[in-house]
């Protein structure tokens, strides 16, 4: 075989491995993360100062997950005054498997999701609150079996 021939053969392979590849990604779902992207683009500052603020608190906050569902304990440092935020469970995955809450004047230390909210898989915890005109944010990548 000549090399005139090898050449086409080459090109051909190369041709159909990104036909290929083109026509795999029509058939991929994309979905968006979140419809108010630029709204939460002016949020960015906060979670900043939030995740300052977190951190110079010298105790964790404890996420478990089990049967029960998530539980998430923030440090006691903050516990009794009233906190107002929101919290997010975002599935890497598929957007329908998303939680999230809004909450208001909850007092608590603590945060539970039951079992039957959430579904198995791999999500980022983002949880933003203010407490006392003061800014907090943890995020966390967590999985649920």
């Amino acid at each position: 075989m000549s090399w005139g021939y090898k050449i086409l053969i080459l090109y051909l392979g190369f041709v159909t491995i990104i036909l290929t590849m083109v026509f795999s990604a029509f058939n991929y779902e994309v979905q968006m993360v979140a419809s108010d992207y630029y709204e939460r683009e002016m949020y960015q500052q906060d979670i900043i100062d939030g995740n300052f603020n977190l951190i110079k608190i010298e105790e964790k906050t404890q996420i478990e997950t089990g049967d029960q569902g998530v539980k998430i304990t923030l440090p006691e440092i903050l516990s009794g005054e009233s906190k107002s935020g929101e919290l997010w469970l975002y599935h890497i995955m598929r957007k329908d498997r998303d939680y999230q809450i809004k909450f208001e004047d909850h007092l608590e230390n603590y945060f539970h999701i039951p079992p039957d909210k959430i579904s198995q898989g791999n999500y980022i915890l983002k949880l933003r609150w203010t407490q006392e005109d003061t800014p907090y944010y943890l995020e966390e990548r967590i999985q649920i079996r």
